[in-house]
């Protein structure tokens, strides 16, 4: 018998969201290339999804624990650009000031 989840219910109601909260279970345990691939999925998967830009935001946070500045450069740049008026462009606003 097949559990209720995010595999059952690939195209429910509140399928975003579990990707999304998938994508925070990694980041919370530090694993973030993990995380990475789980918030891409939001963004391919549920391209209209509110929560896009809350995805790459922490995709971006993702990059910047690996060290990878140029990347999360590129998301952070794209949620100011595609999310302007967003408290995640304000983050990334923020964050790319301190990213050197």
């Amino acid at each position: 018998m097949q559990k209720p989840g995010l595999a059952a219910y690939p195209t429910g109601e509140y399928s975003d969201n579990a990707q999304f909260w998938i994508g925070e279970c990694y980041f919370y345990e530090k694993q973030y290339e993990k995380a990475i691939l789980e918030y891409d999925n939001v963004t391919k998967k549920f391209p209209s999804s509110n929560k896009v830009p809350h995805a790459l935001l922490k995709q971006g946070f993702s990059f910047l624990s690996l060290g990878d500045k140029a990347s999360a450069r590129l998301l952070l740049q794209q949620i100011i650009k595609d999310y302007p008026n967003t408290s995640q462009a304000k983050a990334a606003r923020a964050k790319l000031q301190r990213i050197k």
